[in-house]
């Protein structure tokens, strides 16, 4: 059955939240998230929350919450497993429709973050089935952890443990830009078709990386409102119908939050998609990095491409 046209979708906006102003549901279930690493893991060193909660454009329709998790010492294999279980019973029990994302990372691997940097656990709703059936999630490297402790380090909060920087390492351009471009490359391979809500402001804010040297980490949603004014014109209504599902505050099942469960304009999204690697080629010092594109690099342990 082919999707429904946009206008059957409601997009009226719902309230951006921070960490320092969200619901008190989404507080409490992030809190309890910490006291079961706590408990799992012997003296975690530190906590971060990063991503939407902790930019402020957290949605409670499609945000996870991000995660990460600082030790000294690899977890046991038997800690890997208890943990996986804490986290799958505290995924079940969450508030909103959206999921948790966390790594476990040694701080040794995020003092000096190098793309792509390895970790020790991980849990997102991609590997709830592995749990279930007795598996502890994946461990190995994540080409997107370089991104995420650049975030962590400038705009990341910290939950539990020292300040971010205290903790997180500066991440040279040249890794950051390796790990921001392996996140771009899925969803620029169909065009942006498949995943274009998060793939058209995922673009956008690699565009602002790009552009800008150095650049502050942006989210989503920064990226999608920085492009609407510095886009060439043809491109900036997609970005702002990828903007218009993000703030929504409609509930669209898991399986079509991607497309937002509506129709798009495949032709406005492949010639964005095309701009967007015209772009990465023509950049200042030409910054795609072997490795950048993926070709060396395992995919994300999250699988990419969430809203």
């Amino acid at each position: 059955m082919a999707p429904p046209e946009r206008s059957a979708i409601d997009h009226t906006p719902d309230r951006a939240q921070h960490w320092d102003d969200c619901d008190p549901d989404v507080r409490r279930w992030v809190e309890g998230i910490v006291s079961g690493v706590v408990e799992e893991l012997p003296r975690p060193v530190g906590v971060y929350l990063h991503g939407s909660l902790a930019m402020g454009c957290y949605h409670r329709a499609h945000s996870d919450a991000d995660l990460l998790v600082v030790v000294d010492v690899l977890p046991t294999e038997r800690e890997r497993r208890s943990l996986a279980l804490r986290l799958l019973d505290v995924s079940e029990q969450r508030p909103t429709s959206a999921g948790l994302e966390l790594s476990v990372v040694l701080r040794s691997a995020v003092e000096a973050p190098r793309h792509p940097v390895p970790y020790a656990c991980h849990f997102s709703e991609r590997w709830v089935a592995d749990v279930r059936s007795g598996g502890a999630g994946p461990r190995g490297t994540d080409p997107d952890l370089a991104g995420h402790c650049a975030v962590t380090r400038h705009r990341g909060i910290a939950l539990l443990g020292p300040e971010p920087t205290e903790v997180v390492g500066e991440v040279a351009r040249r890794d950051l830009v390796a790990s921001v471009l392996a996140d771009v490359r899925d969803t620029l391979a169909d065009g942006l078709v498949s995943t274009p809500v998060y793939g058209v402001l995922n673009a956008c804010r690699t565009l602002h990386l790009l552009a800008h040297d150095p650049a502050p980490p942006l989210s989503k949603e920064e990226g999608g409102a920085w492009a609407l004014a510095h886009l060439p014109p043809t491109h900036r209504p997609v970005v702002a119908d990828a903007l218009e599902c993000y703030r929504s505050a409609a509930e669209v099942p898991a399986d079509l939050r991607r497309t937002h469960g509506h129709r798009w304009d495949e032709e406005a999204l492949l010639a964005l998609a095309a701009f967007v690697r015209d772009s990465i080629r023509s950049a200042p010092g030409n910054r795609l990095p072997r490795g950048a594109t993926g070709a060396t690099v395992g995919p994300s342990p999250s699988g990419g491409g969430a809203a």
